[in-house]
């Protein structure tokens, strides 16, 4: 692996990391850079890296109160991880749209986000933060039994059904018709 390769990476990472201790100061420079670093290649697959840098932009935006420029990154960051023609990297789009949802009122939705976003990456992930954070936040707003049954319904759906539960567009639909506080 490369310097620049590596420094893009530590630098996304970097972001991740700041965005969900809510530590906002660096991250736009830290974004800018990645966009940057992706404009100039890197050695990791485009798709890829263009999605890991588009969730994060999605999770600043979601952060600093702009849903409509989280639900843009969010468009992007789907559309790079369907080029990507693998299911991990929509994993990440699903999990920022869990994070998108609550702020439309859309808690059984979030669950359910949830839940596809472990099909698509194929496990659990009990390590990421804010995986953790959201089914807190989703176990607490729902209870214990409606949230495991929505999480069920997501990891339950076949690969193709879980990329389309995902989508944005689709979403943008759900989230006109919602009611915050409704969902």
């Amino acid at each position: 692996m490369s310097a620049p390769d590596m420094l893009f990476l530590v630098d996304a990472w970097e972001a991740v990391f700041r965005v969900r201790r809510g530590d906002l100061d660096r991250d736009r420079e830290l974004l800018d850079a990645g966009e940057r670093g992706l404009r100039g290649g890197t050695l990791f697959p485009g798709d890829h890296a263009q999605t890991l840098v588009g969730s994060v932009r999605a999770a600043y935006r979601l952060e600093t109160g702009d849903l409509s420029g989280a639900e843009q990154a969010l468009a992007q960051t789907y559309a790079a991880a369907l080029a990507a023609r693998d299911l991990p990297p929509l994993s990440l789009v699903a999990v920022q749209t869990a994070a998108f949802a609550p702020a439309h009122g859309r808690q059984h939705r979030a669950a359910a986000l949830l839940g596809a976003a472990s099909r698509l990456r194929g496990a659990h992930d009990r390590t990421d933060r804010q995986v953790r954070d959201l089914t807190c936040r989703g176990r607490a707003a729902l209870g214990e039994g409606a949230f495991t049954a929505a999480y069920g319904t997501g990891r339950e759906l076949d690969g193709q059904a879980a990329v389309t539960a995902v989508a944005p567009a689709r979403l943008r639909r759900e989230f006109g018709a919602a009611r915050p506080g409704h969902g």
